[in-house]
Protein backbone atom coordinates (compact mmCIF):
# COMPACT_ATOMS: atom_id res chain seq x y z
CA UNK A 1 0.00 0.00 0.00
CA UNK A 2 1.44 3.44 -0.96
CA UNK A 3 2.56 5.47 2.01
CA UNK A 4 0.00 8.27 2.80
CA UNK A 5 2.33 11.46 2.64
CA UNK A 6 5.15 10.16 0.39
CA UNK A 7 6.67 12.84 -2.10
CA UNK A 8 8.35 12.47 -5.32
CA UNK A 9 10.88 14.61 -6.99
CA UNK A 10 9.35 15.22 -10.56
CA UNK A 11 12.39 15.14 -12.19
CA UNK A 12 14.43 12.30 -11.12
CA UNK A 13 11.52 9.87 -9.55
CA UNK A 14 13.29 9.79 -6.13
CA UNK A 15 11.15 9.45 -2.99
CA UNK A 16 11.89 12.19 -0.44
CA UNK A 17 10.20 14.14 2.59
CA UNK A 18 10.72 17.34 1.21
CA UNK A 19 10.56 19.42 -2.09
CA UNK A 20 11.78 22.41 -3.23
CA UNK A 21 9.85 24.42 -6.04
CA UNK A 22 7.99 20.65 -6.18
CA UNK A 23 11.82 19.23 -6.93
CA UNK A 24 14.64 17.32 -4.31
CA UNK A 25 17.22 19.23 -3.06
CA UNK A 26 19.75 17.77 -5.51
CA UNK A 27 17.22 18.44 -8.35
CA UNK A 28 17.18 22.04 -7.05
CA UNK A 29 20.80 22.65 -6.44
CA UNK A 30 21.19 21.61 -9.73
CA UNK A 31 19.13 24.29 -11.29
CA UNK A 32 21.06 27.11 -9.12
CA UNK A 33 24.08 28.98 -10.79
CA UNK A 34 25.39 31.72 -8.23
CA UNK A 35 28.34 32.39 -10.45
CA UNK A 36 27.31 33.72 -14.21
CA UNK A 37 30.72 34.83 -15.12
CA UNK A 38 29.50 35.52 -18.87
CA UNK A 39 26.46 37.98 -17.17
CA UNK A 40 28.93 39.95 -15.15
CA UNK A 41 31.00 41.82 -18.40
CA UNK A 42 33.35 43.59 -15.42
CA UNK A 43 35.92 45.88 -16.21
CA UNK A 44 38.08 48.26 -14.55
CA UNK A 45 40.09 51.37 -14.98
CA UNK A 46 44.00 50.98 -14.11
CA UNK A 47 46.10 54.40 -13.34
CA UNK A 48 49.00 54.12 -15.59
CA UNK A 49 51.02 56.13 -13.28
CA UNK A 50 50.10 55.02 -9.73
CA UNK A 51 48.53 51.68 -10.55
CA UNK A 52 45.34 52.00 -8.87
CA UNK A 53 42.33 50.43 -9.91
CA UNK A 54 39.02 52.01 -10.20
CA UNK A 55 35.41 51.46 -10.83
CA UNK A 56 34.47 54.97 -11.80
CA UNK A 57 36.58 57.52 -10.31
CA UNK A 58 36.03 55.29 -7.08
CA UNK A 59 39.01 53.31 -6.04
CA UNK A 60 38.77 49.81 -5.51
CA UNK A 61 40.80 46.94 -6.12
CA UNK A 62 40.11 43.45 -8.73
CA UNK A 63 39.04 41.19 -5.77
CA UNK A 64 36.73 44.02 -4.40
CA UNK A 65 35.05 44.74 -7.77
CA UNK A 66 34.22 41.09 -8.32
CA UNK A 67 33.27 40.31 -4.62
CA UNK A 68 30.68 43.44 -5.09
CA UNK A 69 30.00 41.90 -8.53
CA UNK A 70 28.83 38.79 -7.95
CA UNK A 71 27.29 39.62 -4.73
CA UNK A 72 25.05 42.36 -6.42
CA UNK A 73 24.06 39.32 -9.12
CA UNK A 74 23.20 36.67 -6.65
CA UNK A 75 21.08 39.67 -4.51
CA UNK A 76 18.97 40.56 -7.57
CA UNK A 77 17.86 36.61 -8.63
CA UNK A 78 18.17 35.39 -5.21
CA UNK A 79 17.98 37.74 -2.61
CA UNK A 80 20.44 39.06 0.35
CA UNK A 81 22.30 36.75 2.57
CA UNK A 82 24.79 35.20 0.12
CA UNK A 83 28.69 35.02 1.34
CA UNK A 84 31.40 35.45 -1.57
CA UNK A 85 35.14 34.41 -0.72
CA UNK A 86 38.16 35.12 -3.22
CA UNK A 87 40.26 32.01 -3.25
CA UNK A 88 43.06 33.73 -5.89
CA UNK A 89 43.77 35.85 -8.53
CA UNK A 90 45.47 35.60 -11.51
CA UNK A 91 46.71 38.40 -13.88
CA UNK A 92 46.87 37.31 -17.44
CA UNK A 93 48.97 40.16 -19.02
CA UNK A 94 48.19 44.58 -19.08
CA UNK A 95 44.72 44.02 -20.62
CA UNK A 96 43.10 41.39 -18.35
CA UNK A 97 42.73 39.25 -15.15
CA UNK A 98 40.77 36.40 -13.60
CA UNK A 99 39.62 35.76 -10.06
CA UNK A 100 38.79 32.39 -8.43
CA UNK A 101 36.08 32.53 -5.78
CA UNK A 102 33.77 30.09 -3.82
CA UNK A 103 30.23 31.76 -3.55
CA UNK A 104 27.79 30.66 -1.11
CA UNK A 105 24.11 31.59 -0.27
CA UNK A 106 20.93 30.20 1.23
CA UNK A 107 17.93 29.89 -1.25
CA UNK A 108 14.51 28.91 0.26
CA UNK A 109 16.36 27.02 2.82
CA UNK A 110 19.05 25.23 0.71
CA UNK A 111 22.78 26.04 1.42
CA UNK A 112 24.35 26.19 -2.37
CA UNK A 113 28.08 26.73 -2.51
CA UNK A 114 29.53 26.76 -6.22
CA UNK A 115 33.02 27.75 -7.06
CA UNK A 116 33.46 29.65 -10.39
CA UNK A 117 36.34 32.41 -12.17
CA UNK A 118 35.73 35.88 -13.57
CA UNK A 119 37.14 37.71 -15.73
CA UNK A 120 38.32 41.10 -15.59
CA UNK A 121 39.21 43.56 -18.28
CA UNK A 122 41.18 45.93 -17.48
CA UNK A 123 41.38 49.57 -19.27
CA UNK A 124 44.74 51.65 -19.09
CA UNK A 125 44.19 55.46 -18.26
CA UNK A 126 45.29 58.24 -15.92
CA UNK A 127 42.95 58.33 -12.74
CA UNK A 128 41.87 62.01 -11.53
CA UNK A 129 43.92 62.15 -8.71
CA UNK A 130 47.09 61.57 -11.30
CA UNK A 131 45.72 63.94 -13.87
CA UNK A 132 45.51 66.70 -10.75
CA UNK A 133 48.85 66.28 -10.13
CA UNK A 134 50.29 66.47 -13.74
CA UNK A 135 48.15 69.79 -14.15
CA UNK A 136 49.52 71.47 -10.95
CA UNK A 137 46.13 71.54 -9.53
CA UNK A 138 45.59 72.77 -6.21
CA UNK A 139 42.97 73.84 -3.73
CA UNK A 140 44.76 75.28 -0.86
CA UNK A 141 47.99 77.04 0.67
CA UNK A 142 49.61 76.00 3.95
CA UNK A 143 51.48 78.82 4.55
CA UNK A 144 53.74 78.28 7.41
CA UNK A 145 55.26 81.45 9.29
CA UNK A 146 56.27 82.28 12.95
CA UNK A 147 55.57 85.12 15.12
CA UNK A 148 58.31 87.92 15.05
CA UNK A 149 60.89 85.41 13.56
CA UNK A 150 61.84 82.91 10.49
CA UNK A 151 60.85 79.63 11.32
CA UNK A 152 63.99 77.62 12.02
CA UNK A 153 65.25 75.19 9.23
CA UNK A 154 64.44 72.05 11.59
CA UNK A 155 61.04 73.89 12.01
CA UNK A 156 60.19 73.47 8.61
CA UNK A 157 61.38 70.23 7.93
CA UNK A 158 59.21 68.72 10.58
CA UNK A 159 56.42 70.60 9.56
CA UNK A 160 57.04 69.01 6.17
CA UNK A 161 56.95 65.41 7.21
CA UNK A 162 54.48 66.27 9.52
CA UNK A 163 52.41 67.60 5.97
CA UNK A 164 52.79 63.73 4.37
CA UNK A 165 52.28 61.78 7.00
CA UNK A 166 48.67 63.86 7.42
CA UNK A 167 47.49 62.96 3.40
CA UNK A 168 44.91 61.07 3.17
CA UNK A 169 44.49 58.04 0.17
CA UNK A 170 42.98 61.40 -2.54
CA UNK A 171 45.50 63.70 -1.01
CA UNK A 172 48.56 65.11 -2.83
CA UNK A 173 50.84 67.96 -2.47
CA UNK A 174 51.25 69.74 -5.89
CA UNK A 175 54.19 72.02 -4.87
CA UNK A 176 56.50 73.67 -2.18
CA UNK A 177 57.90 76.88 -2.31
CA UNK A 178 60.54 78.32 0.11
CA UNK A 179 60.49 81.70 0.89
CA UNK A 180 62.35 83.99 3.37
CA UNK A 181 59.62 84.29 5.62
CA UNK A 182 58.68 80.35 5.81
CA UNK A 183 57.41 77.51 3.28
CA UNK A 184 54.24 77.48 1.38
CA UNK A 185 52.50 74.04 0.77
CA UNK A 186 50.16 73.47 -2.13
CA UNK A 187 47.85 70.87 -0.89
CA UNK A 188 44.61 68.74 -3.12
CA UNK A 189 41.64 70.25 -0.59
CA UNK A 190 40.80 72.27 1.87
CA UNK A 191 40.20 69.58 4.59
CA UNK A 192 43.45 68.25 3.66
CA UNK A 193 45.10 71.74 4.17
CA UNK A 194 42.80 72.30 7.41
CA UNK A 195 44.02 69.10 8.68
CA UNK A 196 48.02 69.84 7.95
CA UNK A 197 47.20 72.89 9.36
CA UNK A 198 45.87 71.50 12.48
CA UNK A 199 48.81 68.76 13.04
CA UNK A 200 51.59 71.24 12.78
CA UNK A 201 49.72 73.49 15.12
CA UNK A 202 49.02 70.37 17.64
CA UNK A 203 53.18 69.64 17.14
CA UNK A 204 54.62 73.26 17.25
CA UNK A 205 52.00 75.52 19.21
CA UNK A 206 50.85 78.34 17.53
CA UNK A 207 47.77 78.76 15.88
CA UNK A 208 46.17 79.26 12.26
CA UNK A 209 43.54 81.09 10.42
CA UNK A 210 42.13 80.19 6.98
CA UNK A 211 40.72 83.25 4.16
CA UNK A 212 39.06 82.25 1.12
CA UNK A 213 39.53 83.68 -2.56
CA UNK A 214 37.23 82.60 -5.33
CA UNK A 215 38.58 80.70 -7.93
CA UNK A 216 35.27 80.01 -10.29
CA UNK A 217 32.65 78.34 -11.49
CA UNK A 218 31.78 74.54 -12.10
CA UNK A 219 28.42 72.78 -12.25
CA UNK A 220 26.78 76.06 -11.03
CA UNK A 221 28.82 76.21 -8.01
CA UNK A 222 31.67 78.52 -6.85
CA UNK A 223 35.06 77.25 -6.51
CA UNK A 224 37.49 78.66 -4.09
CA UNK A 225 41.18 78.48 -3.09
CA UNK A 226 42.21 78.86 0.53
CA UNK A 227 45.30 79.94 2.39
CA UNK A 228 45.98 78.83 5.78
CA UNK A 229 48.22 80.83 7.42
CA UNK A 230 50.03 79.04 10.25
CA UNK A 231 51.70 81.16 13.08
CA UNK A 232 54.33 79.13 15.11
CA UNK A 233 54.73 80.73 18.42
CA UNK A 234 58.05 83.30 18.87
CA UNK A 235 59.54 81.31 20.99
CA UNK A 236 59.74 77.43 21.73
CA UNK A 237 59.81 75.44 24.77
CA UNK A 238 63.55 75.37 25.90
CA UNK A 239 64.53 78.91 24.96
CA UNK A 240 65.23 81.46 27.30
CA UNK A 241 63.90 85.48 26.98
CA UNK A 242 64.45 88.23 27.79
CA UNK A 243 61.35 90.78 29.01
CA UNK A 244 62.19 94.32 30.74
CA UNK A 245 64.31 93.46 33.54
CA UNK A 246 63.82 89.13 33.23
CA UNK A 247 65.02 86.11 32.13
CA UNK A 248 62.76 83.68 31.79
CA UNK A 249 63.23 79.88 30.80
CA UNK A 250 60.16 79.01 28.33
CA UNK A 251 58.29 75.84 29.88
CA UNK A 252 55.43 75.71 28.12
CA UNK A 253 53.90 77.55 25.10
CA UNK A 254 50.05 77.73 25.46
CA UNK A 255 48.32 77.97 21.91
CA UNK A 256 47.19 81.74 21.35
CA UNK A 257 47.74 82.62 24.24
CA UNK A 258 51.29 82.78 25.71
CA UNK A 259 54.01 80.96 27.63
CA UNK A 260 54.29 79.01 31.31
CA UNK A 261 58.31 79.90 32.35
CA UNK A 262 60.54 80.13 35.07
CA UNK A 263 62.01 83.56 36.76
CA UNK A 264 65.53 82.37 36.12
CA UNK A 265 66.63 84.63 38.83
CA UNK A 266 63.88 84.14 41.57
CA UNK A 267 62.59 80.42 40.65
CA UNK A 268 59.25 81.73 40.23
CA UNK A 269 56.70 80.34 37.64
CA UNK A 270 55.46 83.44 35.51
CA UNK A 271 53.07 83.41 32.59
CA UNK A 272 53.23 85.57 29.69
CA UNK A 273 50.55 86.56 27.81
CA UNK A 274 50.77 87.06 24.01
CA UNK A 275 50.67 90.48 24.38
CA UNK A 276 53.37 90.74 27.13
CA UNK A 277 55.59 88.52 24.45
CA UNK A 278 55.40 91.17 21.84
CA UNK A 279 58.75 93.17 23.56
CA UNK A 280 60.36 89.99 24.63
CA UNK A 281 63.78 89.20 23.08
CA UNK A 282 65.16 85.72 22.86
CA UNK A 283 68.39 85.36 24.97
CA UNK A 284 71.84 84.40 22.46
Amino acid sequence: MREKWAKFCPRCGKKTDELFDSLCKDCFKQGILLIEADNLELSLSVCKNCGGYFKGNERTSIEEAVEDSVKKEIRKKYGYGCKVEIEGLRKEGERRASVFLVAKAEVKGVEIEERGEVEVILKRGTCERCSRIAGGYYAGIVQIRADGRIPTDDELVMAEKIAYSSLGESDFVSKEMILKEGLDIYVSSMECGRRISRAIVKKFGGAFSESRKLYGRKDGRNIYRVSFSVRLPGFKEGEVVEIDDKVISVEKVIEGKGIEGRDMDTGENVLLSKKELKGAKRCL
